[in-house]
């Protein structure tokens, strides 16, 4: 018995150090947003995956009571931003760079869900947000729109069939744009 704990341990042990810190989880909570006036909490919770990215979002009470309110489609879809308005009702989730999840904080229900720029239906979305504000209301957004294209990595990190890619961001707008939740179609999950 004690020989077989040992064996399941060091096996174990071999598992977890084989695997990088995003596919344990961790961090558990990489990113996080307390609203402007103190009394709401916005966050994004990562989950152990073979295959990250794994993520839900949530929105809770500054309190410590937090709901999820969305789970991403795992090994596509991550978010690294959250925004919210300056009367703090509304919290957006930047998630794939383009796509944005907009709640109500106070009910914790969504109001909309889809792309505000140009629409990508590549994986991950060819046109991305940067700079990304909410107006004093939550009614609108306002961004940059940026071009995600893919180059091949330098010779020296390249596997033998020469198929590793690199993300570049260019051709980003000169001009913020504005757009209007309300006016906009929204996209299914």
């Amino acid at each position: 018995m004690k020989g077989s704990l040992v064996a399941a341990a060091v096996v174990s042990a071999v598992m977890v150090l084989g695997c990088s810190g995003s596919q344990l989880g961790f961090p558990r909570v990489p990113v996080r947003a307390v609203s402007p006036d103190g009394r709401h909490v916005a966050f994004v919770r990562n989950h152990p995956s073979v295959d990250p990215p794994d993520q839900t979002l949530w929105l809770g009470d500054a309190n410590g009571d937090a709901k999820e309110v969305a789970r991403l489609a795992p090994d596509a879809m991550w978010s690294d931003r959250i925004v919210w308005s300056a009367d703090s009702r509304r919290v957006a989730f930047v998630v794939a760079d383009a796509i944005v999840h907009l709640y109500d904080a106070g009910s914790k229900t969504s109001v909309f869900v889809g792309f505000v720029g140009r629409r990508s239906w590549d994986t991950p979305p060819r046109y991305v947000l940067r700079d990304v504000t909410l107006s004093a209301d939550g009614a609108s957004i306002s961004f940059i729109e940026c071009e995600r294209t893919f180059r091949p990595v330098e010779q020296a990190r390249q596997n033998p069939r020469g198929t590793r890619m690199t993300a570049v961001i260019s051709g980003c707008s000169p001009a913020r744009q504005t757009t209007v939740f309300s006016q906009v179609r929204q996209t299914a999950e």
